[in-house]
């Protein structure tokens, strides 16, 4: 049994290797590193084998699903924490032991996070979002600074599940995912997970760029991706539920709808479900707050946008098994 469970759920073989490398860099050296390949035909078995590292256990899930992918990682880890590594991010050596010693030093916390840096497809620096805490300084953070400072300013500060180590004796990786009863399509692997977290406990912020957040041409978060829309109108969503609940005061709301409607802005032209929401943003200061959730011209709207999302995904793999399928069939003579 390790103290910390590295847990990599795996798509792609692009930047793979660099992750797994930076796994086994760490100056925390009790750690297991869990490989899940979602791939159908086992694709990065070869890859991760390669390795010949005790440290490192490969499974092959084929769920094609990420949220699937790191729950089936989470329930074979036997660390005590678990330490989320995306199959194209980087952990700087210091990441595990720096969050595993915060945790360990705040026990009733259930999650603790560091800053990341962004790099680009050739693991280059392009980006240092402002710090929340100087270097070595640590922080407790609880529900109602994530609602105003993060849903309310519709800014995930905390960053990616990279950036983040978890109790896993003590947090239910069945429901950390969902918002308030609900599957997400896009922010339910972090900002509904810290949401969630903090609810129980406060969240332990650690100082310091101990990860880096790789942004590249082919990952899922790409704009105009098939679920990107959810990235957008989810945040709305959780306006209205956290203003309904009474955590959203009336200047921090309206501040929120502004936001809200410079983001759609830039997308209603061509997400005709981003188009209609942005029509219905004045509701979140015309009406009483305890409503906005259940006002059913918002509840339409947000049946119509999910039903575009998965409409898009659904598009997305039928061409990915045509593609597959395809690229299977032996060339014809000429």
């Amino acid at each position: 049994m390790a103290l910390v469970s590295i847990l990599i759920p795996a798509y792609k073989a692009r930047y793979l290797r660099e992750a797994i490398v930076s796994a086994l860099g760490q100056t925390l050296r009790d750690i297991e590193i869990l490989v899940g390949d979602d791939t159908v035909n086992a694709d990065l078995a070869s890859l991760v084998e390669s390795f010949n590292d005790p440290r490192i256990k490969y499974f092959h899930h084929g769920f094609q699903k990420g949220t699937l992918n790191f729950q089936a990682l989470w329930r074979r880890a036997s660390g005590k924490y678990v330490k989320w590594l995306c199959d194209d991010d980087i952990l700087m050596p210091a990441s595990a032991e720096v969050l595993s010693s915060a945790l360990n030093v705040n026990p009733s916390s259930l999650l603790a996070f560091h800053d990341r840096v962004i790099i680009d497809g050739n693991s280059q620096v392009v980006a240092q979002p402002t710090p929340l805490l100087q270097l070595g300084q640590t922080a407790l953070v609880d529900r109602s600074f994530l609602v105003q400072r993060m849903v309310a300013g519709l800014h995930n500060f905390i960053g990616e599940p990279s950036n983040v180590m978890l109790d896993r004796e003590r947090v239910d990786v069945e429901r950390i995912v969902d918002y308030r009863g609900m599957q997400l399509d896009f922010l339910g692997s972090d900002v509904a997970m810290f949401l969630n977290i903090a609810e129980l406990a406060p969240i332990v912020a650690v100082g310091g760029y101990l990860s880096a957040f790789r942004r590249h041409d082919a990952q899922a978060s790409k704009v105009l991706s098939s679920n990107f829309s959810a990235g957008l109108y989810e945040w709305e969503l959780m306006i209205r539920a956290e203003a309904a609940e009474g955590n959203l005061p009336a200047l921090l709301l309206g501040e929120a709808k502004q936001r809200l409607h410079a983001l759609y802005a830039g997308y209603a032209g061509h997400l005709p479900e981003i188009a209609r929401l942005m029509a219905n943003l004045d509701e979140l200061t015309s009406s009483e707050p305890s409503g906005l959730l259940r006002s059913e011209h918002f509840q339409a709207d947000f049946a119509y946008a999910r039903t575009s999302v998965a409409q898009r995904i659904a598009e997305r793999k039928r061409q990915a098994a045509a593609l597959l399928a395809a690229s299977s069939q032996p060339a014809t003579a000429l």
